[in-house]
């Protein structure tokens, strides 16, 4: 990513990998618990059933049961990229932690998700199919890249909206941003029959377990999105539960409260462009990763005021559904 290098993401979890490799004098560590627990905590291999992990950068992440993996994925203002996160618990293997590139944690889990994560993202997972024909969009079309997350769904993903604190009146720019990645989809062309799927069910009391600090609560395995405080340059973040084997069964997104919006056909001023932002988001929650951020895709991991371009999708875009779904 552009702002995230390798070193970053090592300080982010607080120490460099080859330590995570080494770990000595904490070998005979059997369990870790609390609301504080390191990634060198974890270097032990210790089983985790619960508690809290957290970031040398703040963020803080509810330990996922053991088999589930979670994903967080911000989308920031500017040139800010805070990294994407990944924790798997591998049970008796442990925790493994990921930011960006940067594997830390476990080294018996670091293994076993890398593994698992190749053949997620690899394997035979490619359903869509791409035509040549269709319009040209304004979205970015000279990028063909797109990254995989490892998630995928294998039902319609059925959501609520929370409007508490929200800085539009409807949910209707966030359910567009939904329904740019499915059905027939034309752009840059391109034409592709996405099968992504999502449905939604009205409003909600609970809020979208996503914390202040950027990080993601615990799972209750009801996907909502809502707003709320988030870091101070970080839009909106997805948080994505799934299986060892790539099945999603949750999604939470929350928008910034600390940011100005806007929901019009156009925009003007000092806003940022909810429907863009969350088509950007519903790239996420469908299972599609952070390109660069000069690609000028839907899914760079940053954007501008009224960046409205960010509505429809690139080719790189187009490409990433298609091979998931």
């Amino acid at each position: 990513m552009r702002t995230s290098s390798k070193a970053a993401a090592a300080v982010a979890l607080g120490f460099v990998l080859t330590a995570v490799i080494a770990a000595p004098g904490i070998a005979d560590v059997a369990s870790c618990r609390g609301d504080s627990i390191s990634v060198h905590d974890l270097a032990s291999g210790c089983h985790v059933d619960s508690g809290v992990v957290a970031l040398e950068d703040g963020r803080t992440f509810a330990v996922p049961a053991a088999g589930v993996t979670l994903t967080a994925a911000p989308v920031a203002e500017g040139d800010t990229d805070p990294g994407d996160v990944v924790i798997a618990n591998r049970g008796a293997a442990g925790v493994a932690v990921q930011v960006d590139e940067v594997w830390a944690g476990s080294p018996v889990a670091v293994r076993q998700e890398r593994a698992a994560q190749q053949r997620r993202t690899l394997g035979p997972t490619i359903r869509g199919t791409a035509s040549h024909g269709g319009a040209t969009t304004s979205a970015s079309c000279g990028s063909r890249a797109y990254v995989l997350t490892g998630a995928h769904w294998e039902s319609p993903i059925r959501w609520r909206y929370n409007p508490t604190g929200a800085k539009v009146s409807k949910a209707a720019a966030i359910q567009r941003g939904a329904e740019a990645w499915t059905g027939t989809i034309s752009a840059c062309g391109q034409t592709v029959q996405s099968t992504a799927a999502q449905e939604y069910l009205g409003t909600a009391t609970q809020k979208p377990a996503v914390t202040a600090d950027g990080g993601c609560g615990t799972s209750n395995r009801a996907s909502v999105i809502g707003w709320g405080k988030l870091p101070s340059k970080t839009l909106a973040l997805t948080c994505i539960w799934s299986f060892t084997d790539g099945v999603a069964f949750e999604t939470d997104q929350r928008y910034s409260t600390s940011h100005r919006w806007g929901s019009t056909s156009t925009c003007s001023g000092n806003r940022f462009d909810l429907r863009g932002i969350a088509t950007h988001e519903w790239g996420h929650s469908y299972g599609l990763g952070h390109t660069a951020q000069k690609s000028g895709l839907v899914m760079k991991p940053s954007s501008t005021v009224c960046d409205t371009a960010q509505r429809t999708l690139g080719l790189g875009d187009v490409r990433g559904i298609a091979a998931l779904y």
